[in-house]
């Protein structure tokens, strides 16, 4: 019998794929396929936001993925691509503003409230007329810390910069198939695909949905003196000297492209949070597919087969539950029957 080649091929190099081949190659020899195509990763903000959406709901496991966020930062040299320094979570509506005054005593070590005139007094370049809290979080440099997990990678298991075509579970590995180089074996197959899980008609039946997301980046208007991000109408970033705005959630779309549309939406959501926007110059435009799982926030994890694993779902939470899964997955995989239910693949309904 051929020997596998390693223990674990990783298809995919986003979030969900790096963290997987980062705590993955502790102990195993894996090789990481990083694609041709840019990730949708790359195109996000990088807004680690706990308390997620517009009922501002904790995330699924929020403080042990938000350890393992940490954690996975440390092991990949990339703590220095995280600012912790909070989220202005503007009040969009009375309803709203109690909800928020609500959680802060539920939760006192998480929100600090501010009523208006604290905002702005602090913040003055903010519009918030119903109150406003500071939440835990902040923001990844989100490409820079790729880089750098992916260098760490590198630095002890095998990159190709090949797509994956094919792959065959023989039940004693995986055969897998390149687009460029040999046919490999390996003992596991994580499929880590993002939007390219539509290329196999096998993951097309599982209960997954494409979003597009759009971002707008602008230069930094000289009022906007604080680094802190500011979320409620979408979200605005700071990065450096400029500012990402966002974000769109097209459900239906016709490429990958941003648009004017895209754009425009972004901008006058944005500057109802923050009015000096409205002045400031853009310097690009960028969108990226998301995947997501109908239903529900959480991602989709497990056996498609015996030795092939799908990873995939983040949605608009890919650093944390990417860091999650990433940590977790070593042990998942040596006992299947650890994955969470929330977390389990699950098929597309019938009509």
């Amino acid at each position: 019998m051929e020997k596998p080649s390693f223990d674990v091929v990783v298809a995919g190099a986003g979030l969900g794929g790096a963290c997987a081949a980062l705590w993955l190659s502790v102990s195993n020899r894996v090789l990481l396929l990083s694609g041709t195509a840019p990730a949708a990763s790359t195109v996000a903000a990088g807004l680690i936001n706990p308390f997620a959406g517009r009922r501002v709901t904790p995330c699924w496991h929020a403080d042990l993925a938000y350890k393992d966020l940490l954690d996975t930062l440390a092991h990949a040299d990339a703590s220095d691509t995280y600012d912790p320094c909070g989220i202005l979570r503007t009040a969009l509506d009375e309803a709203q503003s109690a909800k928020l005054r609500s959680l802060v005593l539920e939760h006192a070590d998480s929100f600090t409230w501010l009523p208006p005139d604290e905002v702005h007094t602090r913040f003055p370049y903010v519009s918030a007329p119903f109150g406003a809290a500071i939440t835990t979080g902040g923001v990844v440099n989100t490409p820079r810390m790729l880089e750098y997990t992916h260098g760490t990678i590198a630095s002890r298991c095998t990159v190709v910069a090949s797509d994956l075509v094919g792959w065959e579970d023989t039940g004693s590995g995986v055969t897998v198939a390149l687009k460029s180089g040999p046919t490999l074996r390996a003992s596991k197959l994580i499929l880590a695909l993002g939007a390219g899980y539509k290329s196999f008609p096998v993951l097309s039946a599982l209960n997954l949905h494409c979003i597009k997301g759009q971002i707008v980046r602008v230069r930094t208007p000289e009022s906007f003196s604080h680094s802190i991000p500011v979320s409620g109408y979408g979200y605005v970033v700071p990065l450096r000297d400029t500012l990402i705005l966002g974000t769109t959630y097209e459900h239906s779309f016709q490429n990958d492209q941003p648009t004017k549309v895209g754009s425009k939406n972004i901008l006058a959501l944005t500057q109802q949070m923050v009015p000096c926007i409205k002045t400031a110059d853009i310097l690009n435009t960028a969108a990226g597919i998301r995947v997501g799982v109908p239903g529900t926030r959480l991602p989709m994890v497990g056996p498609l087969s015996g030795n092939v694993w799908v990873l995939t779902g983040l949605g608009s939470q890919g650093l944390l539950f990417g860091a999650h899964i990433g940590r977790n997955l070593v042990n998942w995989i040596t006992n299947p029957e650890h994955v969470p239910n929330e977390l389990r693949l699950q098929k597309k309904r019938r009509i």
